[in-house]
């Protein structure tokens, strides 16, 4: 068989694993969207959400109290009401009216997916089915365009892990939960196709606004423009606009929502072990550093002992090992640093790092939720460096 014969057979046996690659994923992103559908988890979060949601309309602290837990005793069986009802905390919210409607503020600030409940509520769909129908949705949708981002940078037998990594960076409890999270994963996978594909006035779109979905992507806003800023001076301009308008829209968020701030977040969630029913009686307290360093000192042992965490680190780690040994016998070390900055797949991987870092130095929880769209840029970054490595190697070999 003659080279050029050969190189045909290959090409066409790859389009087909493309084509295959394609549907599985399409079919993956189906199946978790009915297994999301069918069987939906239930939190504390939910009745937040949807407050958060009523409150657009009808600020009145009864009515709104009122509309939620009522909606609730219809939605759910009698067993999860008493659960989510029961205890201290969740005892007092259902009691006091005013001390609910003192947690909005924690939900309203997620302002884009409290919009999208508002507006499926108004179509006629149940408030906490359109809570439901929002994490499946964004989720399932999230991971198609993770998909587009990588296809061209990753070889279609990979694609078979895909299930192991939904499961592994619990993306399947995000599709199922009750949270702006699901919308996060989902605006990550858009700013990674974006940013793959170089379509920059989108991505800084993108970017600009993605404090809308959650407050605290401005992280990535800060790390991404950063990037552009130092090393990109084409795009500088482009990434200092964006950076402006983001602050401004965080700025107008918190405003809008009267948000709590850092400090009040802090304290309820470290130093009262999330059971301080007030907000506003605590707002002021402040946090010491006695306090800080303990939640951060007791919660870094979860850099060993969750799995997801395990996942993200050795993925991440594992593919710049791979693209430092692959360049250093090519390559001095200054310009292998050099070639991972100018790399989109290892860019992202460093910055999804970056998010993970400050974020917990900023608020010391891993929880996975706030990390699986970073978690799913570090698993599709190590793909797309063993497929460079494997055609690196063929070449090496004179393959086709």
């Amino acid at each position: 068989m003659s080279g050029h014969d050969q190189f045909q057979e290959v090409s066409t046996q790859e389009q087909d694993l493309s084509r295959v690659a394609h549907w599985f994923v399409i079919l993956t992103s189906l199946l978790l969207f009915y297994y999301a559908i069918d069987s939906p988890s239930y939190d504390w979060d939910m009745l937040g959400y949807s407050a958060a949601a009523v409150s657009l309309e009808n600020a009145d602290v009864n009515y709104v109290h009122g509309y939620v837990y009522g909606e609730l005793k219809e939605y759910v069986t009698e067993e999860q009401f008493k659960i989510l009802t029961e205890g201290v905390y969740r005892g007092v919210m259902l009691d006091d009216a005013d001390a609910f409607n003192q947690q909005i503020p924690f939900y309203k600030i997620r302002i884009l997916v409290v919009l999208l409940i508002f507006t499926l509520v108004k179509c006629g769909v149940n408030i906490f089915q359109a809570i439901h129908i929002i994490s499946a949705v964004f989720t399932c949708t999230g991971i198609l365009f993770f998909y587009f981002a990588y296809k061209k940078v990753i070889h279609p037998i990979f694609w078979v892990v895909l299930p192991l990594f939904i499961i592994g960076f619990q993306v399947i409890n995000v599709a199922q939960g009750i949270s702006a999270d699901s919308l996060a994963f989902f605006w990550v996978g858009l700013l990674c196709f974006a940013f793959m594909h170089a379509y920059w006035k989108a991505f800084f779109l993108l970017l600009a606004i993605s404090v809308m979905v959650r407050t605290d992507m401005i992280i990535f806003v800060a790390l991404f423009t950063s990037y552009f800023i130092l090393l990109r001076p084409r795009l500088r301009i482009s990434a200092a606009i964006c950076a402006v308008v983001s602050v401004g829209i965080y700025l107008a968020i918190n405003k809008f929502t009267g948000n709590f701030g850092w400090g009040t977040v802090f304290y309820y969630v470290f130093v009262s072990g999330m059971k301080a029913t007030h907000p506003v009686e605590y707002s002021s307290v402040g946090v010491s550093i006695g306090q800080y360093m303990s939640a951060v000192i007791s919660n870094s042992k979860s850099f060993l002992n969750k799995p997801s965490v395990l996942l993200f680190e050795l993925s991440a780690f594992l593919q710049f090992i791979i693209f430092w040994l692959s360049q250093k016998k090519i390559s001095p070390a200054w310009n292998t640093l050099i070639n991972i900055f100018k790399n989109p797949v290892l860019v992202l991987t460093l910055l999804s790092v970056g998010y993970f870092l400050l974020h917990y130095i900023l608020f010391p929880a891993v929880w996975f939720r706030f990390f699986v769209g970073p978690y799913m840029v570090a698993g599709l970054g190590l793909l797309s460096i063993m497929t460079a490595l494997i055609k690196k190697i063929d070449r090496d070999r004179g393959g086709p």
